[in-house]
């Protein structure tokens, strides 16, 4: 294999892959990238058995792509990726000989490295007659980053590390939670046909890094073991989560003993500023009183010190309230609405609470209390 390419468009390939590269694992293959080169494009992969991402790069005036030679290799991704960094920014040939070692060069700068036989990559799933469905890349991107930090970060309930994702009533649902919380967000989207899955949160929160932030169309495919989105030039696939997701609509109240709308600037800054005293506790314990037309965020802690703020509302209905709550899960949901406005509706300083975006109910999250006296 022998091809010249740019080094900005060569790099920005392994930049996209190199999230699927195995950190830890007994076979060598697959902490490297494979590299291929077919019909004026060269095709860059990386699969962790869980987690696979190919892109390619194609023939044009800014990849100045150029292929003598057309064949593959894997090559450490580690060293390419350092390698390949360090190069000038100028056109970089790269040559493969029959013992895998490859030479890297640009100017007067030349690596070798040694590569490994492509036939020993494993293969990607299969997708090939599976019906998609097709979704504006920045959307997905909003699906995900409304969802995916309430995720689980421990393998104690493997089901809950994922995102559920729904087809159902003309809606793509996407819900995640950690028993602790919960994040739902919906669009419409007539004509799809009733499917669920569970895909890991961690290699969705990655897909939304490099998915591009515009209405370009992304389509998704499922099979009963693996999900594949494919945006442009870029595949990404993920394993599906086996197992039955909760039934979290059970959890989300129907009614309300107490609800306020406020600036969702306001209480968020003032959860931050009060979260700096309570840092150092175990669940970030902050409280909230609602009393009138107005809200005191505080925290206190025996070692620190304690903060008191108080924000006004805009609306108030029902009871007078006090609520504790870990302060880093009410700003993760609040900062995921990014909304001027929000609703927050509560039940009594037992139950959880549900926080909103003024008009838009298309995400829901749900946080439960910090039981304190």
């Amino acid at each position: 294999m022998r091809f010249s390419i740019q080094k900005s468009a060569l790099m920005q390939a392994i930049q996209t892959v190199s999230k699927a590269v195995a950190v830890r694992t007994t076979k060598q293959v697959l902490s490297g990238i494979l590299l291929e080169t077919q019909d004026q494009e060269v095709i860059a992969t990386a699969y962790d058995l869980e987690l696979g991402i190919q892109t390619r790069i194609t023939s044009d005036e800014k990849s100045e792509l150029t292929i003598q030679e057309p064949g593959s290799i894997v090559l450490p991704a580690r060293y390419f990726t350092e390698i390949v960094r360090k190069l000038p920014d100028t056109l970089i040939t790269m040559n493969v000989a029959n013992n895998y070692m490859t030479e890297i060069s640009t100017g007067t700068v030349e690596f070798h490295l040694h590569g490994i036989d492509a036939d020993e990559f494993p293969k990607l799933p299969s997708f090939l007659g599976v019906e998609g469905l097709q979704i504006p890349s920045s959307t997905l991107t909003r699906l995900i980053e409304s969802t995916a930090f309430a995720t689980a970060n421990t393998e104690v309930r493997p089901i809950l590390t994922g995102i559920d994702i729904k087809c159902k009533d003309e809606h793509l649902i996407f819900t995640a939670t950690d028993g602790l919380r919960l994040a739902t967000k919906h669009t419409r989207m007539p004509e799809l046909p009733s499917w669920e899955a569970v895909i890991p949160g961690k290699s969705l929160t990655e897909l939304a890094k490099i998915l591009p932030d515009d209405e370009s169309i992304v389509d998704l495919y499922l099979t009963e073991s693996h999900s594949l989105f494919v945006s442009r030039d870029t595949r990404f696939y993920t394993r599906l989560i086996e197992g039955t997701y909760p039934d979290t609509s059970r959890i989300i109240p129907s009614g309300h003993k107490t609800e306020i709308i406020l600036p969702g600037d306001d209480i968020l800054n003032a959860i931050d500023r009060a979260a700096l005293i309570a840092r150092d506790r175990d669940n970030h314990m902050v409280r909230l009183e609602v009393q009138d037309d107005r809200v005191t965020v505080s925290s206190n802690s025996p070692e620190i010190g304690n903060v008191s703020e108080t924000v006004y509302v805009s609306q108030k209905q029902g009871d007078d309230l006090q609520i504790a709550f870990n302060a880093r899960y009410v700003m993760d949901a609040l900062r995921a609405l990014d909304a001027a406005e929000v609703r927050i509706r509560f039940n009594g300083a037992t139950q959880a609470f549900v926080i909103e975006k003024t008009g838009d109910t298309s995400t829901l999250q749900l946080i439960s209390p910090v039981l304190w006296r």
